[in-house]
């Protein structure tokens, strides 16, 4: 794999916009994140294909050459390119306040400087945007009159001129260090991206760099773990860097799931596996990816958000069905194992829970999630805009409008890898040598799907609590697709089978309070529909009594019932004493898994944190002088003289009292050069803002003095 930076220097006002607005603001804003402009990677992604349209149109390239580098419409295997979002990377010295002399400041490590700057809350979002985005307004001209048609009036946010983003472009399979010529010649002739391109904005030049790699947060706290416990299993932390895209229960477009998918992270590491020994097409006949990859040799277990809530980091997962809140009232939570509360009326709960059993304390989290637009132009690159709403029924390839529903980046999910330690150490090695990142969910070429995994050996040597009666509640599905479906039998004996056959001893399940759904999936490969299947959903929950008392690791080290390979089965055991007979105290939060997980290191000054702090104190700094300057009542001179010293001031940004009082030593009239050296006097020793502002502020009262006498003071 080989790794360019495209540079992307803006040589006019740009708006990469998302289809978001601010009313009574901001008809389109471009796109933000944490206040800092970037230009998505969809957006530059579909630039640079146009540009390898129309050289492939002019017989430069072939047109395999660019569906091999930027992919085809429903091909099983993604595009060998790979383009991140760009973020800004050099920033001109005035647009945060300082001297020209000063010179630009730079982002090396763009992930780092937004890591300190969600660490300082205190700077907030808005002051960002404000030093690095402008407002433009337009509106339309009505033929007839020649003027500007009512209820046009439209507002803009841009990007302003002389910023530089940078965007990490990946090439899978590269054989040789050079770019491709295509590439060079796509990026050497892409000269206009985002919104009104015909009407000045969004010029750019772009440039392909060497690629020169930081050193990676994960890459410090990854490894390949040397010794593994007994039950032979690595957890895992996986960092969303981009937004990422899971089907959910009502389809991609509409609905994204809550959590990371075991089959998912299955299906890269499986890419990985296949690139990395050259198996290709063959790879089913490989025995070693067979055993791990198809007959459930090593499970992949789902990732559930983490986040800090009371003080510690905690893994939120699927509510337990047991648990329920009060309908009306206060939402007092509702223990459906106590037989006291199973008459009251009540509702589920439909986020993630972490219980705190020391506190009584449960605590509520919801998934970020967000909807992001999109817009596929026609077929016909001569229309600029999709246009299939205007046609008539059955026009096809006429471009449209559509979104999609995904899990919001930079969240924190955990989870944990359970097989051989051989096999562990296999698919360890295979991140390692990708820097501990890989790609999840759909549209992996572009904006979507980027993270960064840790990995480290499962937790073990804890006191547990040991009982002979549980309360199993289902992190994941748990299906018995080989010994007939919930519902055509009791799906209670086959896990009461396993369970004895896995522990050796008996088990009797009490009690039941289950949730059904239909599992199933895609298996791009071959183009095929997996088998659907009928299974127990998660928060399901079983309550179990063993012949002997056992420990919570002999139940949650395995995964129960079958297609374990990809996730389903995780169960979580709860000790019946432990669970109160009442759950009064609840907490819901909200989540900032960013903060959570930089919280324990050093803090480390970034060079744009320290900018928007000095810009901050310059801004303090002029307000204390705007004040002390309005404060001040003096003898006025006239507000012709007094809007002369302002031009002075406004002209020379250099002046201070000094040569202010030099330029009025200069006035001929010997009465008016005192009065206004008197008018002075209180700027002596002040700052350039300090003057500027006793200068408005004194202009504006002259007036009002001048108003009042009914004449214009000379």
């Amino acid at each position: 794999m080989k790794r360019w930076w495209l540079e992307i220097t803006l040589k006019s006002d740009l708006c990469a916009a998302t289809g978001d607005s601010e009313q009574a603001v901001t008809n389109m804003k471009t796109a933000l994140e944490h206040g800092l402009p970037i230009i998505p990677a969809k957006r530059l992604k579909g630039c640079l294909l146009n540009e390898g349209k129309e050289i492939v149109s002019n017989g430069f390239a072939a047109p395999t050459e660019l569906a091999d580098l930027f992919g085809r419409p429903g091909a099983s295997h993604p595009a060998r390119l790979h383009i991140g979002d760009a973020h800004i990377y050099r920033i001109p010295g005035f647009l945060l306040g300082k001297e020209r002399a000063d010179g630009d400041v730079v982002l090396e490590n763009y992930e780092k400087e937004l890591r300190e700057l969600i660490r300082h809350p205190e700077l907030g979002e808005d002051l960002a945007e404000r030093l690095l985005t402008r407002l433009r307004t337009r509106t339309a001209i009505d033929k007839e009159l020649k003027t500007a048609q009512k209820t046009t009036l439209r507002t803009m946010q841009v990007v302003p001129r002389g910023i530089v983003f940078r965007s990490l472009l990946e090439l899978s399979d590269a054989q040789d260090q050079a770019e491709p010529q295509l590439l060079k010649w796509c990026v050497k002739a892409l000269r206009h991206v985002g919104l009104g391109i015909t009407r000045g904005y969004g010029e750019v030049s772009c440039t392909l760099t060497e690629y020169v790699p930081h050193e990676q947060d994960a890459a410090k706290s990854s490894g390949i773990p040397k010794d593994f416990p007994g039950e032979n299993a690595m957890e895992y932390e996986i960092e969303l860097q981009n937004p990422v895209l899971f089907s959910g229960s009502r389809g991609l477009y509409e609905d994204c799931c809550d959590y990371i998918p075991g089959s998912a992270i299955m299906g890269a590491l499986a890419a990985m596996y296949i690139a990395d020994h050259g198996l290709g097409a063959d790879a089913h006949q490989d025995e070693a990816f067979s055993k791990i990859f198809l007959r459930d040799g090593v499970c992949f277990g789902n990732g559930f958000l983490k986040a800090a809530a009371g003080g510690q980091d905690r893994t939120f997962y699927p509510a337990p069905a047991f648990l329920a809140l009060e309908k009306r009232g206060e939402g007092r939570l509702i223990n459906r194992l106590d037989t006291d509360g199973e008459n009251e009326r009540r509702k589920e709960i439909t986020g993630q829970v972490a219980f705190d059993w020391r506190d009584d304390t449960v605590y509520l989290a919801d998934v970020d999630k967000e909807v992001r637009l999109h817009h596929e132009r026609p077929k016909d690159r001569g229309i600029g805009h999709a246009v299939n709403d205007r046609l008539q029924a059955g026009a096809v390839d006429m471009g449209q409008f559509f979104s999609y529903m995904c899990i919001s980046g930079g969240q924190r999910f955990s989870g944990v890898i359970r097989g051989n330690a051989g096999d562990l150490r296999e698919l360890a090695a295979c991140l390692e040598k990708r820097d501990w990142n890989l790609r999840l969910g759909r549209s992996r070429t572009a904006e979507y799907g980027n993270a960064r995994i840790c990995l480290f050996p499962a937790r073990g040597g804890q006191q547990e609590a040991i009982s002979d009666r549980w309360v199993l509640w289902l992190l994941s599905p748990m299906v018995f697709a080989g010994e007939g479906c919930p519902g055509e039998a009791p799906e209670q004996e086959h896990l009461e089978r396993q369970i004895r056959k896995r522990l050796g001893c008996s088990v009797e399940i009490r009690d039941t309070i289950l949730k059904y759904t239909r599992i199933g999936g895609y298996n791009g490969k071959w183009n095929l529909p997996l088998p659907q299947y009928t299974a127990l959903a998660p928060g399901s929950v079983i309550c179990i009594k063993t012949g002997e008392k056992l420990c919570a690791s002999q139940l949650e080290a395995e995964f129960w019932g079958d297609m374990a390979g990809r996730g389903c089965g995780q169960v979580k055991a709860l000790p019946w004493e432990e669970i109160p007979e009442s759950m009064k105290n609840y907490h819901k939060i909200a989540v900032d898994s960013r903060e959570a997980v930089e919280k324990d290191e050093p803090a480390a000054q970034g060079i744009l944190v320290s900018e928007l702090e000095a810009y901050r104190e310059q801004e303090n700094q002029r307000e204390a002088q705007r004040r002390e300057a309005m404060s001040i009542q003096a003898s006025l001179p006239s507000a012709v003289t007094i809007e002369q010293l302002i031009a002075l001031m406004e002209e020379h940004e250099e002046y201070s009292y000094t040569e202010l009082k030099r330029e009025i030593d200069m006035i001929r009239d010997e009465q008016k050069k005192l009065k206004t050296q008197e008018f002075l006097k209180p700027c002596e020793g002040k700052m350039h803002e300090f003057i500027y502002f006793y200068l408005l502020n004194s202009k504006w009262s002259a007036r009002g003095e001048a108003v009042g006498n009914g004449k214009q003071r000379k």
